[in-house]
């Protein structure tokens, strides 16, 4: 069963991070995330939202959690990586909410970037792997060619200006948070496209962040099939706004 929920408090960050199926890596990641935010003057808290795993990735977490009640597990059925951040955005308490990949494949100093723009008056932060000031290690030519086509496909069918839109590390206010998780109708990868359309659409400001991004070879983004499903997602984005689905 999902671990106990932490006192109601206000911290300033929440720290959400989507796991399937992710035993073998999620216990390093939590240590490093942990040992960075304990080292802060302020209040902070960890979700990581288990995505229907197969694996041991529930008990794994539910065993580091115990006797720290700001890190929390939370299980949903297995919908897709959209599906598990949208129910930690919704159910996290901070300020600030940071979604963080599981494969911690950008070093969590990085954090400490993020939150400085957002104490700067933003409201939304995202990391991107393209562009002056960015650096990507150790990645395969075909996974950064297909993800050069995605990003082209979502500047394109979703009339976004961002050079990144899939990087799996973004900061946003609980105010943000809250009002585009809550219209959020993607369930899968593509979720960052309809995310990041509807914060445009509504007047959010979204900053970009070139970050250090070092691919691991265990990710769970499956080429072709994955880049597909994304492109679904991002023409599902425009049908649903011409149709007046998000309200």
């Amino acid at each position: 069963m999902d671990s106990p929920a932490p006192p109601k408090l206000s911290p300033k960050l929440s720290v959400i991070i989507p796991a399937f199926n992710e035993a073998r890596r999620i216990a390093p990641t939590l240590e490093d995330v942990a040992a960075h935010l304990e080292s802060k003057d302020y209040g902070w808290e960890v979700l990581v939202v288990d995505d229907g795993s197969a694996d041991e990735t529930a008990a794994v977490v539910e065993g580091w959690a115990r006797g720290k009640p700001n890190v929390r597990l939370i299980r949903v059925a297995h919908f897709g990586k959209g599906w598990a951040v949208k129910t930690g955005m919704l159910e996290s308490k901070g300020a600030y909410r940071f979604m963080c990949d599981a494969d911690l494949s950008m070093p969590i100093a990085w954090l400490d970037r993020f939150l400085e723009m957002m104490d700067g008056g933003q409201d939304i932060v995202i990391g991107v792997r393209e562009g002056e000031g960015a650096r990507r290690f150790d990645e395969p030519f075909h996974r950064r060619l297909m993800g050069r086509i995605f990003n082209v496909a979502a500047r394109v069918i979703g009339a976004l200006p961002f050079r990144d839109t899939q990087c799996g590390f973004k900061c946003f206010s609980a105010r943000a948070a809250d009002e585009l998780f809550a219209l959020q109708r993607s369930r899968g990868m593509g979720f960052d496209v309809e995310i990041l359309h509807l914060a445009v659409a509504r007047g959010f400001g979204v900053a970009e962040l070139p970050i250090d991004w070092y691919h691991k070879p265990s990710s769970r983004v499956r080429l072709g099939v994955d880049t597909l499903d994304m492109l679904k997602d991002t023409a599902m984005v425009r049908i649903r706004q011409s149709l007046g689905r998000y309200g």
